[in-house]
């Protein structure tokens, strides 16, 4: 399969919500509820940090979202613009692929390139997919939030990661 990366457009927004809600709706990868909207998406996107990263993973036989990848800065403040947050979502039918590995290539060149010194991940405890993901990409575990979310009737503990790039 041949995975194109890019930059994600507004015309993107239904394919991406078509790749997150199931994820959402699975309830074990991610602590986000939703669903979300078409409407939300295109919210999201043209309100996407400047110096923010949103990238896409495409088939490019069928033209299918197989992951999204974003990074957005801690915050506004000088004293953080070389720390970046970083969200990375494959489609459930696409796992184990390499879709992850390409997105962070891409990403991690691209955040380099705009001042980003080190990116953090907030995974889910019980989700050993994205854990294991995070680790295979160099990113190092600096801490776990206890207990951190409350979802479908019980807590969760969320691990903090970190890599430099």
């Amino acid at each position: 399969m041949e995975i194109s990366i890019r930059a994600v457009t507004e015309d993107d927004a239904a394919s991406i919500i078509e790749l997150l809600n199931p994820i959402i709706e699975a309830g074990t990868f991610t602590i986000i509820v939703g669903p979300f909207s078409v409407e939300d998406q295109i919210d999201f996107i043209r309100n996407f940090p400047q110096r923010g990263i949103y990238h896409i993973a495409i088939d490019n036989e069928s033209q299918k979202i197989l992951g999204i990848q974003d990074v957005m800065p801690l915050s506004t403040s000088n004293v953080f613009k070389h720390v970046g947050d970083i969200s990375t979502f494959v489609a459930l039918d696409s796992h184990k692929q390499g879709i992850g590995q390409r997105l962070c290539q891409a990403t991690f060149i691209v955040a380099k390139e705009q001042g980003f010194l080190k990116l953090r991940a907030m995974v889910r405890g019980d989700n050993p997919y994205a854990l294991s993901f995070y680790q295979s990409q160099g990113f190092e575990v600096i801490g776990v939030a206890k207990k951190h979310a409350f979802l479908h009737g019980k807590y969760v503990d969320e691990v903090l990661f970190e890599k430099f790039i």
